[in-house]
């Protein structure tokens, strides 16, 4: 694909035959009126034109004697029309508003042209960016791209036509804030306009933006909501949980800061849909000073998690004035930062409002009518999406979802599944596959799990069902944490377009030759290597961010005969990682390619994130042996030993890299905006948080390794003791709230990863300690 095309010299053409009186100077040709991602998409060209050659082409509006790149289809660029009329191409068969595109190469006359052709601006943006790969070798990644450098690029001998399988292709952002790298709510402008461009450079035409409410209550209710001062938590905050929602900037900024992206987005033809109905979540909270002023009453609650806080419950919408009251959210949303393309709902997701299954089911139906009712009352026709997430969690059976599809109009609304992937109850049994338009989806998730993971067996079996279903009109991937498996997005965005490649062993060698270049052999074999230990997420949980709670748990023979079983199926999974640490230690970290340097801090904390879990499965293991006095207390005690031998080195390997250090982190936000000072204790908060805590540098010497040393402390003196009689749980609970106080009290700056004068050899040690404890 790298083909570096022929230089153009006096009379030679660029397909290197002699031609007469050839013209060489190529400008490119924008619409001269044209939605402004046409004008874009002339300026993407030029801009990667002078980053492959060295050379810029000239922008122009009106057709020149050069050699032409002609951006945009015969309905916005006039002389793409003549060109069709004068025979120099053929008709492009291209609709209106579609993401369809075409590269197509011609002459006549001594003069060359390339047609850059879409259904649209962003289509257009697609074949512009699509050209660079098929011609320059270009690459794009969400943390950097591949530009090869050569003299000229061969613009001739091309006739692509591409449109995609799925009308609907995205990826959502969600609200969780600790490091920069994984939470888009510490990205600032510069960070969201390459995340934008990335998601055209990958042919994404959909995403939406679950980072929280920004200052849409003050904008819709500006006599009743003040804005929050600047120096100080929310009023309504929940201090050390994922419930405080103080921003790190302004919240004045973050509106400016929203606008400014979601222009940024429509400019390039981006849809984002907006929120309507009942909206209220943990992200997306009341302020206290609406409570107190309009004093709305609730829908009653059964179960779920914001019961006993008024901030995070729905308003009843039985009451018309609340239902108008959400409406003026949604109002707010567009007047201020949106456009009514598109909306969506979460319906009363989360939460069960009655005891009783049928009347919550009926209730639950009752909501959904009076959102779209509502929303009908003002934009008939606009696409909605329903989100799928209540469909799950509490979750409802495949009759309930049936009969609310017979409530719906098809014709312009969506069941927005975004857990298609999850093991258990799916789309399958809704109704929806060959009965209601429906999007499949990923839910990359949990919070706390932004290592490499996937349910690539599940996927393999369900995607080929949504792709052949022509009512599935749309493939969309939810992270809960952004960027924090790079084959899970390439798996994606390659599916999302055309959905041929269903496993990653299948997508992999692409994948590491497009990546890493001269490392891409090394690299491959080190992925292919991790592939079993990254599939066995679930059997593998992230034990070491909830060690309080496992420490408690007592030691029984149902617990131990458990831990067994499930060891003995992941053997074989956990064979031979040891040698893969040592074929990562030998990876040329830290000599040059950041991709490199990235991915092998990925791979190497997510072998050594579930190898700790298997070796604290079997510090268990051995402690009930010795309980059944079949071994002596040395065994438990080198159990212990090699789970702390496996954390320690993970801290070591994440020292390595700024991704994982919310000091890093709190510098960035710094960099971008002024920083709320009481924003350093809501971040601990939001990263310490049981649902939240993963794999962050200052959470190892401050909270995991502290935690396990009072574990192995409390086992090892009772192992020492020889009682075999009592029962192995510790009577009274491990102070470990000590712990976690010492983690507030320290400043962040004081517990950030050291600096490192030679990051190849730290690596390198780093590993070689890891497969040391693995042998």
């Amino acid at each position: 694909m790298r083909n570096a095309g022929t230089a153009v010299l006096g009379f030679i053409c660029v397909w290197g035959a002699p031609c007469a009186a050839q013209v060489a100077e190529w400008n490119i040709l924008k619409p001269a009126s044209a939605p402004r991602a046409y004008t874009v998409a002339a300026a993407e060209f030029q801009k990667y034109y002078e980053a492959v050659t060295g050379s810029r082409l000239t922008v122009v509006s009106e057709p020149t004697a050069s050699n032409l790149v002609v951006i945009g289809a015969d309905g916005v660029n006039r002389f793409c029309r003549e060109a069709v009329e004068q025979k120099i191409i053929a008709p492009l068969d291209l609709g209106v508003d579609t993401d369809a595109y075409r590269i197509r190469s011609a002459q006549k006359d001594g003069r060359r042209f390339l047609f850059l052709a879409g259904g649209s601006g962003r289509g257009t943006l697609y074949a512009v960016y699509d050209f660079f790969e098929r011609r320059a070798g270009c690459r794009y990644f969400w943390d950097g791209e591949v530009i090869p450098k050569q003299a000229t690029i061969n613009m001739g001998g091309l006739d692509v036509t591409e449109s995609p399988r799925f009308a609907y292709r995205g990826i959502r952002y969600f609200a969780h804030r600790s490091l920069d790298r994984f939470q888009a709510e510490h990205w600032g402008p510069k960070q969201w306009e390459r995340e934008i461009d990335w998601l055209l450079k990958k042919r994404l035409n959909l995403f939406m933006l679950r980072i929280g409410m920004d200052d849409v209550y003050q904008k819709a209710f500006p006599d009743i909501v003040p804005y929050p001062p600047d120096d100080a938590p929310l009023p309504e905050a929940v201090a050390r949980s994922y419930d405080d929602r103080t921003t790190a900037w302004p919240l004045r900024y973050r509106g400016e800061l929203r606008r400014h992206i979601l222009q940024y987005a429509r400019d390039r033809g981006l849809i984002h849909p907006e929120d309507t109905g009942t909206m209220t979540h943990w992200y997306s909270r009341t302020p206290k000073a609406f409570l107190e002023s309009v004093k709305p009453a609730f829908m009653p609650q059964s179960s779920g998690g914001y019961r006993g806080n008024p901030t995070g419950a729905v308003w009843d919408i039985r009451d018309d004035a609340n239902l108008d009251n959400y409406w003026k959210l949604t109002q707010a949303y567009i007047q201020a930062y949106g456009r009514p393309e598109m909306f969506h709902t979460i319906g009363l997701a989360e939460r069960n409002v009655f005891a009783d299954r049928a009347a919550n089911h009926e209730i639950k139906l009752y909501a959904y009518r009076r959102i779209i009712q509502k929303l009908r009352g003002h934009y008939p026709q606009a696409p909605l999406l329903i989100g799928s997430w209540d469909f799950y969690c509490p979750g409802w059976s495949g009759s309930e979802v049936s009969k609310l599809l017979k409530m719906l109009n098809p014709q312009n609304t969506f069941i927005f599944d975004y857990t298609s992937d999850l093991p258990g109850k799916s789309f399958q049994n809704w109704g929806v596959v060959g009965g209601f338009p429906w999007f499949f989806g990923l839910l990359h998730a949990y919070e706390w799990q932004n290592d490499l993971r996937g349910h690539y067996d599940v996927i393999r079996e369900r995607l080929p069902i949504a792709a052949a279903d022509p009512m599935c009109k749309g493939f969309v991937y939810w992270p809960e944490t952004s960027h924090s498996d790079i084959l899970m997005l390439a798996f994606f965005t390659k599916n999302a377009w055309r959905p041929d490649t269903l496993t990653p062993e299948a997508l992999l060698p692409a994948f590491c030759r497009d990546r890493y270049e001269a490392s891409s052999d090394a690299m491959l074999a080190v992925w292919q290597a991790a592939l079993p230990v990254i599939k066995a997420h679930a059997q593998l949980p992230l034990e070491f961010r909830r060690l309080a709670a496992f420490a408690q748990r007592e030691v029984t023979s149902k617990r131990v005969r458990d831990l067994a079983s499930r060891c003995a199926k992941l053997e074989p999974r956990m064979k031979g990682l040891s040698a893969l640490c040592r074929r990562l230690a030998d990876q040329p970290y830290g000599t040059g390619n950041a991709f490199v340097d990235r991915d092998a801090i990925d791979l190497a904390r997510t072998v050594a994130g579930r190898t700790f879990s298997y070796a604290l499965y079997r510090y268990v293991i051995a402690q009930g042996v010795w309980l059944q006095g079949e071994s002596d207390a040395a065994v438990v005690k080198a159990a212990g030993e090699r789970c702390t031998a496996i954390l320690t080195a993970l801290r070591n390997i994440l020292a390595l890299h700024e991704d994982y250090s919310m000091n890093a982190s709190m510098a960035k936000l710094a960099a971008i905006h002024a920083v709320n000072p009481c924003f350093e204790q809501t971040l601990k908060g939001n990263a310490e948080n049981s649902y939240c805590r993963s794999y962050i540098f200052e959470l190892f010497d401050h909270y995991y390794l502290p935690q396990l040393a009072l574990y192995r402390q409390w086992v090892d003196n009772r192992v020492t003791s020889g009682d075999t009689q009592s029962r192995m749980k510790p009577a009274q609970p491990l102070p470990m709230q000590k712990t976690r106080e010492d983690f507030y009290a320290k400043p962040l700056a004081e517990m950030a990863p050291p600096s490192n004068d030679n990051p190849r050899a730290a690596y390198r040690t780093a590993l070689e300690s890891l497969a040391d404890a693995l042998d």
